[in-house]
C-alpha cells in the first residue's frame, strides 16, 4: 500500500479526495501528477508513472498569481530516484 496527499481535487477509485487529503491505495494504482507520494511504495509508483500534465494551481485558487518554476528538481523522497539529468520534454 502506497500513501499520497492530493494536491487537488481528485475523483479516484471511486472516491472524492479534496486538495490535502491523505489516502492510503494499493501499490497497482497509477497515480495522477497532482499527488504528493508520502513513503517510499508511493515514490515508487509517481517515478513509474512517468511524466504526467498537470496545471499548476488549483482551479478554486485561480484568480491568485503563481510564478512559473525556473528550474524542476526532485526533492525529499524523490531525490534518490535515477532521471536522465536532462530538461523535462513532453510530446
Amino acid at each position: 500500500m502506497a500513501s499520497y496527499r492530493f494536491l487537488q481535487d481528485a475523483y479516484v477509485a471511486g472516491q472524492y479526495f479534496n486538495a490535502g487529503d491523505v489516502a492510503t491505495l494499493p501499490n497497482s494504482f497509477a497515480p495522477p501528477g497532482a499527488v504528493d507520494p508520502l513513503d517510499s511504495a508511493g515514490v515508487t509508483a509517481f517515478f513509474n508513472a512517468g511524466p504526467q500534465i498537470c496545471g499548476l494551481i488549483r482551479a478554486r485558487w485561480s484568480t491568485q498569481f503563481v510564478a512559473p518554476p525556473y528550474q524542476w528538481q526532485l526533492t525529499g523522497l524523490g531525490s534518490g530516484m535515477i532521471t536522465s539529468g536532462g530538461p523535462l520534454s513532453l510530446p
